[in-house]
């Protein structure tokens, strides 16, 4: 059966009820290598910075899935960024039987994109046979040291190392011989790139010249045995000796010697029975799954390895996880300190704590002057965040009518008759944009013809309308004056040369200035025109400023108001999102007045018992706060804290090195985890060249023992040799948290640079270093609470 599901898609970013052929749709094919039956079920996770989708998709009743099989998710083309897709398949009991993730998909807005997530067994039982019985390819169609995730310094599902991190250091890749320093093994290297590890082979056959005294054997039977052998005395080629009493310096060990009840090494007794024998212990690289073995390896985790615990803040975000807040800020898959999405149409707002953060962006319906948004339905006049329109039926600011209206500001198509015969009365503007209105225009120009207005400056000899006997002093209405020039001004019958009748809302003209027809004509102001101080009938605060803001006049009027409750059902909040509870949301204002506004009120301050988790808070200065790997504190799933500074108890040692030539140091865990566990397993075996001389072991035996220095080999004790190769100065680490001294002595070979941890608050010296317990208020290199 070839399945096929309609994934919905992402929940958290968008609703998909509505489609358009300019959606992304992503086209995810799960494979196998193999087959896998038995699958009942798979389970679909989606994450996203905007937060998360999960859905269970069952095979139809009484079927399984085969693979591959189809999944499709249709996205607004809204949607766009990284998305790391997880799926696991499910038996009928719900368990998980096999895992697959792609880390990072970057959507492409308005595309039709096929990704590949390949099925991995993650360790447990699993059958990858393909049909003609050879042995499976690697799920992602090639060799698995070649996977996306490979070299990013990180062992991920399926990877025993990883081929960035350091020769040496916790999870590096073994070397190509996987030489393990023992002549009764034979050494293989099994895997590529971030697959490889090593295997060792106890050699049993007796071959001359092999430098090998395989168990059971003697000198009789196998040359490369000690003739020696039994003697009580440990001698040269000798590791221990068999008639040395059990449990004395020297006695070659049994079977039950050999543990080291470490669930992360496998030990076994090399050489069984002979004076070579050696406990051998081979440190656990490959991940176990599901399956429990005791066992973390070095650079595992939860969802790699169920041993591992599952920590938030281990760097992963695992299932049921949203977030991790131990990857980088900026990162995909880090936890969010700030929701702000850069859209003032969506109220923004940050919930949860550790790895359970997420971002919620309600979409903005009222109409609130002043947050940036202009809502569906809002006009310039009902929100100020809008842009007036032309055409919109609703006059705005910057416009003398709208086109779309038909009533109430509607584009004038005639105007009204001019009050006098010396002012045009038209049309200006344009429809178009709505700035159509009528316009008084003042006639300038003497007319050859009577037209019933004597211009300004004109006379009886340059146009008719004008009077013979202007300026002889004598006002003559039969010659149509009203006034006469010569009269001088302020007496009875002085021509105008100004008019103001004191009244704001009209306009005072002076026509026919200069002659004996001049007069003063006081015409009212229908136009809003700011700074006049006048508010013309029809007008309002958001079209002239002069206007004073009217509560219930269905426009928003600010500064005075935020908003208007006659403007439309829920032009005004009523009631506010709810928020969380570290970003209380309160309506600071009142419908009944025009004020209401909904404001998120961030909660700043580490305080128990509010439910809330502010950033830069953790659970020891606050309740509230989940438990999370690299939060500074020590909880009782960690066996360490990656936040504690070096020196102070519970803090994540990088290596295990102890420094201690005589002890084998296994790493378990990494610190990012907080998981990183040491163990030290003592050598009891007189090998020559590891810098150890155990109980009971000589110089004869062991040339480790009795060191000489000067004699250019690093023996046991010695850190350096020859004392001219011994450190004389010790370099700074990097580390402001610590300090390097200089230990030990050169001409004893014993010289040595240690690194000691800063444990003490520096107050208000500024060092660079902020160590484990400090706080702001006694070190100044303590950064202080972060806020949201």
């Amino acid at each position: 059966m070839r399945s096929r599901a309609a994934l919905f898609g992402l929940a958290a970013l968008a609703a998909l009820a509505c489609r358009s052929s300019s959606d992304t749709v992503l086209v995810v094919t799960v494979t196998m290598s193999g087959s896998l039956p038995g699958v009942t079920a798979l389970d679909v996770t989606l994450l996203s910075t905007a937060g998360t989708a999960e859905n269970v998709y069952p095979a139809p009743a009484s079927q399984t899935i085969t693979f591959p099989t189809t999944l499709t998710a249709r996205l607004p083309s809204r949607v766009t960024g990284d998305v790391m897709i997880d799926v696991k398949a499910n038996d009928a009991s719900g368990a998980v039987v096999a895992h697959g993730r792609l880390a990072q998909v970057t959507l492409k807005p308005g595309t039709r994109q096929t990704i590949v997530v390949a099925l991995d067994c993650g360790g447990a039982a699993c059958a990858t046979v393909t049909p003609d019985g050879g042995p499976a390819p690697d799920a992602a169609g090639g060799d698995a040291g070649s996977s996306p995730t490979c070299g990013n310094g990180v062992i991920d599902l399926g990877e025993t190392c990883d081929t960035a991190i350091a020769a040496g250091a916790p999870g590096a890749c073994p070397r190509a011989d996987c030489d393990d320093g023992l002549a009764c093994t034979t050494n293989v290297r099994t895997g590529d790139g971030c697959t490889a590890a090593c295997a060792h082979v106890e050699i049993t056959a007796r071959v001359a010249g092999d430098r090998c005294c395989p168990t059971g054997a003697t000198a009789t039977d196998d040359p490369d045995c000690s003739p020696s052998c039994g003697n009580g005395t440990i001698e040269a080629g000798e590791t221990c000796d068999t008639a040395i009493g059990a449990s004395a310096p020297g006695a070659c060990p049994a079977p039950a010697d050999c543990d080291d009840h470490d669930p992360c090494t496998d030990d076994h007794l090399i050489s069984a029975g002979t004076c070579d024998a050696i406990c051998a212990h081979v440190w656990r690289r490959a991940q176990s799954g599901t399956v429990a073995d005791g066992c973390c390896p070095a650079g595992a985790w939860h969802e790699a390895d169920v041993d591992c615990p599952a920590s938030c803040g281990d760097g992963h975000v695992q299932a049921g996880e949203r977030c991790d807040p131990g990857i980088p800020a900026g990162t995909f898959g880090a936890c969010p300190t700030s929701c702000d999405d850069g859209d003032p149409c969506t109220a923004d707002a940050r919930s949860g704590a550790g790895c359970q953060v997420q971002c919620a962006h309600a979409a903005v319906t009222a109409f609130v002057s002043g947050d940036g948004c202009c809502p569906p339905r809002a006009t310039r006049r009902t929100d100020r965040d809008c842009a007036p329109t032309c055409g919109n039926g609703v006059v705005e600011p910057g416009e003398a009518c709208d086109k779309g209206a038909t009533t109430t500001g509607a584009c004038p198509t005639s105007c009204p008759p001019s009050p006098s015969a010396c002012l045009v009365s038209a049309l200006v503007g344009a429809v178009d944009d709505c700035t159509r209105r009528c316009a008084l225009t003042p006639v300038s120009a003497c007319a050859a013809t009577a037209d019933g207005c004597c211009a300004p400056g004109c006379t009886a000899a340059n146009d008719p309308d004008c009077s013979p006997t202007c300026g002889d002093g004598v006002v003559q209405p039969a010659n149509g004056e009203g006034c006469d020039t010569a009269i001088a001004a302020g007496l009875p019958g002085a021509c105008p040369t100004r008019c103001s009748d004191g009244v704001a809302c009209t306009r005072d003209l002076l026509v026919a200035a200069g002659t004996c027809a001049a007069t003063c004509l006081s015409v009212p102001i229908t136009e809003p025109i700011a700074g006049d101080g006048c508010c013309p009938p029809g007008a309002d605060a958001t079209l002239d400023p002069d206007c004073a803001a009217v509560c219930g006049n269905g426009v928003a009027e600010p500064p005075a108001e935020t908003c208007d409750y006659a403007a439309g059902a829920g032009a005004c909040p009523v009631t506010c999102p709810a928020g969380d509870a570290c970003a209380p949301v309160s309506n600071d204002g009142a419908v009944g007045t025009c004020t209401a506004a909904c404001v998120a009120h961030p909660v700043t301050a580490c305080k128990a018992g509010d439910g809330c988790c502010p950033a830069g808070c953790t659970i020891e200065d606050d309740a509230d706060c989940p438990e999370t790997c690299g939060d500074g504190v020590l909880e009782a799933d960690e066996i360490c804290d990656r936040a504690i500074t070096a020196g102070q108890p519970g803090h994540c040692p990088a290596s295990c090195d102890d420094h201690d030539a005589c002890t084998l140091d296994w790493v378990t865990g990494t610190p990012s985890a907080c998981s990183r566990a040491c163990g030290h397993v003592a050598i009891t075996a007189c090998v020559t060249g590891d810098g150890c001389c155990p109980p009971g072991c000589n110089a004869t035996s062991d040339h480790d023992c009795a060191a000489v220095c000067g004699d250019g080999k690093l023996e046991a004790g010695e850190t350096c040799d020859p004392p001219s190769t011994c450190p004389v100065a010790c370099p700074d680490d990097g580390d402001p948290c610590t300090h390097e001294r200089l230990v030990g002595d050169a001409a004893s070979c014993s010289a040595r640079c240690d690194s000691v941890p800063v444990t003490t608050c520096s107050g208000a010296a500024v060092d660079l270093c902020c160590p484990t317990g400090c706080s702001r208020a006694t070190d100044a290199d303590c950064a202080p609470p972060q806020r949201l």
